[in-house]
């Protein structure tokens, strides 16, 4: 087991407040069958669920055994960090920490590569403003022949089966 920190996965870093940085005895537990551990142990895997940083701590204290041999690591006990480990090992192959690197490098190459640009409106040169905009007379007397079109074209209204029930009782 290398005491080496993996360097092809870093420390994930952000400058929100952490759980882990307010409560760090939450977190560094050797014993993690001792019942008082259990509690604080709870206590830290709730506070991991929303730490922003979360997916990357675990993937670095899975490439990093040696200083994360105790405690709780992004909601995962020693034990847990352990089978994850022998999972990617399996799933991935022996180099698991490189082919997760790598695919990392492509995900954030894809997020900057691939930023759209806005589309201009084909109809407008400038985003429409109707609440800032005045209307022009064409456009006036176009709301009116549509308004006029509407109202002669409304169908009336139909009435709903407990209207009609009532108009039958009465």
């Amino acid at each position: 087991m290398s005491t080496e920190p993996e360097t092809r996965i870093p420390f994930p870093r952000t400058d929100t407040p952490l759980a882990c940085q307010a409560h760090p005895d939450w977190f560094a537990h050797e014993q993690t069958s001792v019942p008082a551990a259990q509690q604080d142990i709870a206590r830290a895997k709730r506070a991991c669920s929303g730490c922003p940083i979360a997916a990357g701590c675990l993937k670095w204290a899975l490439a990093n055994p040696g200083p994360s041999r105790i405690g709780v690591w992004a909601a995962t006990t020693p034990r847990e960090r352990s089978v994850l480990r022998r999972r990617l090992q399996m799933r991935l192959g022996p180099d698991w920490i490189g082919v997760v690197a790598q695919a990392d490098r492509d995900r954030a190459r894809r997020r900057t590569a691939y930023q759209p640009a806005p589309t201009p409106s084909p109809l407008w040169s400038q985003p429409y403003q109707p609440w800032r905009e005045q209307l022009t007379p064409d456009q006036q007397q176009r709301n009116r022949e549509l308004l006029d079109l509407a109202q002669r074209t409304t169908r009336p209204r139909t009435r709903t089966r407990s209207e009609q029930t009532l108009e039958e009782a009465s």
